[in-house]
């Protein structure tokens, strides 16, 4: 048993003074390399750096192109997510809800003009005017005396904004 402690002991040892030498080895080999010239460190225009170095036979040097978006770059940067987070944060009533999550309960005529009442799932009313914004991107543009007109502005893949318009009818007693 003492044999098989002691011979691994050896075998360790061996190992690991051969990875040393090897190591010793491959910095000797790599100092004898040829010199780097001067005058490429000098050589400001990377084409010009490109043009000498494949004229003397050596490898082309590692060129970093500036005028090229860097692909590591995040496309958010910290400052956008932060301000979008901000902006679906501060929705408060009727923005935290899409139009087909509320239902149309009464349209009343007032001094203003006409205003609708609409519920949540939770029966939570909020009051409608014209202009009430609705969901993230919804508007209220017309209170008729028997719907409601909404209109949602969206953003395609292309990026232009096109727009579309909701109705909520109002139901009758009875009707569901």
């Amino acid at each position: 048993m003492m044999n098989t402690v002691s011979a691994k002991k050896f075998f360790l040892a061996l190992a690991l003074i051969a990875c040393v030498c090897s190591l010793a080895l491959g910095e000797i080999a790599s100092a004898q390399n040829e010199p780097v010239t001067p005058s490429a460190t000098t050589i400001t225009d990377p084409a010009q750096a490109l043009e000498t170095a494949l004229a003397s036979g050596q490898a082309p040097p590692f060129i970093y192109n500036r005028e090229r978006p860097d692909p590591f770059f995040p496309f958010l940067t910290q400052e956008i997510m932060k301000a979008d987070a901000k902006a679906k944060a501060e929705l408060t009533g009727t923005q935290k809800y899409e139009p087909s999550q509320l239902t149309l309960v009464a349209i009343v005529s007032g001094k203003r003009g006409l205003l609708a009442m609409v519920q949540d799932s939770s029966g939570i009313g909020y009051v409608l005017r014209k202009g009430t914004k609705i969901g993230e991107t919804g508007e209220v543009i017309q209170i008729a005396q028997d719907k409601v007109i909404i209109e949602q502005s969206l953003k395609n893949i292309a990026g232009e904004r096109t727009s579309r318009k909701i109705e909520m009818i109002l139901s009758k007693e009875g009707e569901k």
